[in-house]
């Protein structure tokens, strides 16, 4: 009887150990992790001649990219053709809620001179087509900076998962540089990484 008391006692003495050290299940609440993705997260190539890079005047769902040219090298002009999955994101003006629809900006390099400028851009579907040039006989400039923007935004409702991922791709064929000789050349550019958040 003796060993038999010693053992409930000692039973009864760890199962109070294990309850006061919490044994392990705890019972805090976790914080809650989103479940629907509010903003859109772009990772910048981290090669390559032309780049899609994030601005800095990305917020929440409006992402605005910028087309960075090579460190050397001059131009007059620009033309890229980008595709990316419309039915989570839409091609949207560079400054949100523009008085006008662009659907791109120019960069800091190209001078666009007086009048109207050399500047279009047209969303069919899933692509965009953005031309942006400077006027004959305007001089070539350094290629070595930002030759345009575009932007995106997330659809709002769709109830997507954070870290969803959004396709986004330039089509090779279509992306060209009118360069400091007058003469177009196709321009291969690089994406990074487009998800919801």
């Amino acid at each position: 009887m003796t060993t038999h008391r010693l053992c409930s006692a000692f039973a009864t003495v760890s199962l109070a150990a294990l309850f006061a050290c919490g044994g392990g299940g705890g019972s805090s609440t976790p914080s809650p992790v989103p479940t629907t993705a509010a903003s859109l997260a772009y990772t910048d190539p981290a090669t390559g001649t032309y780049r899609l890079v994030k601005n800095a005047s990305s917020a929440g769902s409006h992402l605005v990219l910028d087309l960075l040219g090579p460190s050397s090298g001059t131009a007059m002009g620009a033309s890229i053709t980008l595709s990316t999955d419309v039915t989570r994101v839409t091609w949207v003006d560079v400054p949100a809620g523009g008085t006008t629809t662009t659907l791109m900006k120019n960069g800091t390099q190209f001078n666009l001179g007086a009048g109207l400028p050399i500047q279009k851009a047209k969303a069919t579907g899933n692509v965009l087509q953005a031309t942006v040039a400077q006027k004959n006989p305007s001089p070539a400039v350094p290629l070595n900076g930002t030759l345009l923007q575009v932007a995106l935004d997330l659809k709002s409702g769709l109830g997507l998962t954070p870290g969803t991922a959004i396709t986004l791709s330039a089509d090779g064929t279509k992306c060209q540089i009118l360069d400091g000789a007058s003469i177009i050349s196709p321009i291969t550019v690089t994406v990074g990484t487009l998800t919801a958040q």
